[in-house]
């Protein structure tokens, strides 16, 4: 199995978990302490990492258009995730909302073959995206 594959599967365990506890914590509190303080959390944790591991030499090499587009994706994090845990609150089921969040992989497909030259679509990726959209749909509207 490639890595990519092993690493993906850990993310989706991972935020599986987390959509779950997600899901419990927002009928207890207001969703923007379900995102802020995590995110509290992992600044400092993220600061402690890049300071001790010797990435204080590799940051001062990124060039400053790198850096706005960190900057800018630093600024979505918390955006995307209120915005993941709103649609998470609304919902019985929180596998229904990533349904639709899940989107991301269709956007992401094909506005990679706009900005990477390397990125292909074939007949797979594009069943796959018709299987994704397929089954948005059933999930969102049918289930």
């Amino acid at each position: 199995m490639d890595h990519w594959i092993k690493f993906g599967l850990a993310a989706a365990i991972i935020v599986a978990i987390s959509d779950l506890l997600r899901k419990y914590l927002v009928g207890k509190m207001d969703p923007a302490l379900t995102v802020l303080i995590p995110l509290s959390i992992a600044g400092p944790l993220a600061i402690i990492i890049l300071l001790t591991n010797g990435y204080k030499n590799d940051i001062k090499k990124i060039e400053n258009k790198d850096l706005c587009l960190l900057g800018f994706i630093g600024l979505m994090v918390p955006v995307g995730h209120y915005i993941i845990t709103k649609t998470i609150q609304g919902i019985h089921n929180p596998g229904y909302a990533k349904t639709i969040v899940s989107l991301n992989i269709l956007i992401s497909s094909v506005l990679s073959l706009y900005f990477f030259k390397d990125a292909k679509l074939n007949k797979y990726t594009a069943c796959g995206i018709l299987l994704v959209l397929g089954g948005s749909y059933l999930i969102t509207k049918k289930a």
